[in-house]
């Protein structure tokens, strides 16, 4: 699946930022989602897999961008989706050790996993990683594109204003509730 550009014109400040933040959300919640339909499928239980109260999981939500942003000009689908597997891959697998260093907690593992590197990572959730980046990139942005720019930028401001200070919210009282415990 060839595409065109996703920004053929400006958008503006508004609704340019409102697409960041409804992008965001988009791929919090997806990935969300996908954590909690694996710890269902793996372990047959519904766990809340996400940091905030929200169903949002942010990583996600930054991932996506990052990944689109770093590969906005690669037209090819399919390079697109290797280049997102080997990021997001070396991304996770780094990560997995800074958070054990400064936190000395394990956050994930892929124990049990086919093809798994040190249960840091895993090529099936690495391949998954690569899809839904191709999804964001070349699916969701410019479905959102679209409908950001058919929209009043004032109500697409606002809204995007909404949801940042409540997510915001959400962030500084898990922040609060680590300290109390």
């Amino acid at each position: 699946m060839e595409t065109a550009e996703i920004n053929p014109a400006p958008l503006g400040k508004r609704r340019a930022f409102a697409m960041l933040i409804f992008g965001f959300v988009i791929a919090s919640f997806g990935g969300w989602i996908y954590e909690e339909i694996c710890v269902w499928v793996l372990y047959h239980m519904v766990v809340n897999r996400g940091m905030l109260h929200l169903t949002l999981c942010p990583i996600y939500g930054f991932g996506a961008w990052g990944l689109y942003l770093l590969l906005r000009k690669v037209r090819s689908s399919a390079l697109f989706f290797a280049l997102s597997v080997l990021i997001a891959s070396a991304f996770e697998y780094a990560c997995s050790y800074l958070l054990e260093w400064a936190f000395h907690r394990i956050y994930w593992t892929y124990e049990g996993w086919p093809l798994s590197v040190q249960n840091r990572i895993s090529l099936v959730s690495s391949l998954i990683f690569g899809l839904l980046a191709v999804l964001f990139a070349k699916g969701i942005l410019p479905i959102l594109r679209k409908y950001v720019r058919k929209g009043n930028a004032w109500v697409w401001f606002g809204a995007a204003m909404l949801i940042v200070a409540v997510i915001a919210v959400d962030f500084v009282l898990v922040l609060f509730s680590y300290k109390q415990s």
